[in-house]
């Protein structure tokens, strides 16, 4: 049973607010427990009852709390180190008092790394947890997607497993009367032949139906991870859309909430992070070590003053060429590559949405929908079935 229109609209629907993510586009909306998107009660439920079970987007928001969890060890120093030394100790006799220079040494030493390093390498971590974020925001809306698609389709089935139903039932009637017509000899064969080829066909078309339906049970189960079957009760009676859509402001709202553009975004800008803190290797890290040395009184008797000793050491970049340069390059290509595809998919993103409203057949007025909508059911002048917009 071909009606596409109708279908296209249920779809249509879904697809708005499932691609745009407007309503609840971020983290913080999400942890409230904000829905993606909106939804009737039956659909809303089945969307929370999908993105509290399903384990793909468990393990993203673990990805997340894994990645915020690790911005404050990013931006801190290195652990000190403690070391424990006996120096200028002679081996024939192994005595602390026989030199004057032997001791005990306890050492402290603390790395410190150039300047500015610690809030890039901060800041290069606060950037994943963004692109994370945008990603499960990502993964929460194309699984609100796929299960309201599902939902509405499921609708679109019985709608047409009830016209279908409809249509046998008359193209019965037909049949009989024309059975009957042909026994009193007022009517033709090939009138009895072709209601049961139509009729052949709508059975088969039943079938056809009955197995879209269980496919589509199958694929909300598979989206809600349950373990056990429950039935699904498709929606019924969906009202007719009457609203007009902006679509210079579907194009800004795309433009300032999709999650995939926002994790671009992030990925840009940690990718900036990366260069600035490439340029940054190029300065030293600084070690400080400090050191206390205990001395015995000799074999004289007398008592010899303790030792303190300080140090800096710096790194030295003579490898420059073969390594922090290498580094640079590294980090400005993949800046390069992280900008263009953000770019890439802004300036797609308003395309897609102009093509997602003529794919979807949804206008720009009300008028337009409630006539797609009409096609829906059979008109009411008769029983012909030439009558019927199969």
């Amino acid at each position: 049973m071909e009606n596409r229109p109708a279908q296209n609209i249920l779809f249509g629907l879904a697809l708005f607010g499932l691609l745009l993510g407007c309503l609840c586009p971020t983290a913080r909306g999400q942890a409230r427990g904000c829905l993606p998107v909106s939804a009737p009660p039956a659909l809303a439920a089945l969307i929370a009852e999908g993105l509290n079970n399903n384990q793909a987007i468990q393990a993203r928001a673990a990805e997340t709390e894994a990645a915020r969890n690790r911005v404050a060890p990013a931006g801190a120093l290195p652990d000190p180190r403690i070391g424990l030394a006996v120096m200028n100790l002679p081996t024939d006799s192994f005595r602390f008092d026989e030199e004057p220079m032997t001791q005990k040494q306890v050492a402290l030493e603390q790395k410190v790394p150039w300047l500015s390093k610690l809030d890039l390498q901060s800041e290069t971590m606060q950037q994943t947890v963004r692109l994370k974020q945008a990603e499960l925001a990502s993964a929460r809306l194309s699984l609100a997607r796929d299960i309201a698609e599902a939902y509405y389709e499921m609708g679109y089935v019985a709608k047409s497993r009830k016209i279908n139903a409809g249509l046998m039932d008359m193209l019965r009637r037909i049949r009989r009367d024309a059975q009957n017509r042909y026994t009193v000899g007022k009517g033709l064969q090939q009138d009895i032949f072709q209601a049961e080829v139509e009729l052949s066909r709508l059975q088969d078309e039943a079938i056809m139906l009955e197995n879209r339906k269980q496919t589509l049970l199958d694929r909300i189960h598979a989206l809600l991870n349950q373990d056990t079957r429950r039935p699904v009760d498709p929606p019924e009676n969906l009202p007719s859309p009457h609203f007009a859509l902006d679509l210079n402001r579907l194009k800004q709202t795309a433009l300032s909430a999709n999650p995939k553009l926002q994790a671009l975004k992030a990925a840009a800008q940690r990718a900036r992070t990366g260069v600035e803190l490439a340029e940054k290797a190029y300065y030293p890290d600084f070690n400080f070590r400090l050191a206390y040395g205990q001395r015995d009184e000799d074999f004289n008797d007398r008592d010899l003053p303790d030792f303190f000793s300080a140090a800096v050491m710096m790194d030295v970049p003579l490898w420059h060429r073969s390594k922090q340069s290498k580094d640079l390059a590294a980090a400005s290509n993949q800046l390069r590559s992280a900008e263009n595809r953000y770019t890439d998919l802004r300036r797609r993103l308003p395309q897609q949405i102009r093509s997602l409203l003529t794919e979807a057949d949804i206008p720009f007025s009300g008028s337009l929908l409630s006539i797609l909508f009409s096609r829906t059911a059979p008109t009411s002048t008769g029983p012909d079935p030439g009558c019927w917009n199969i």
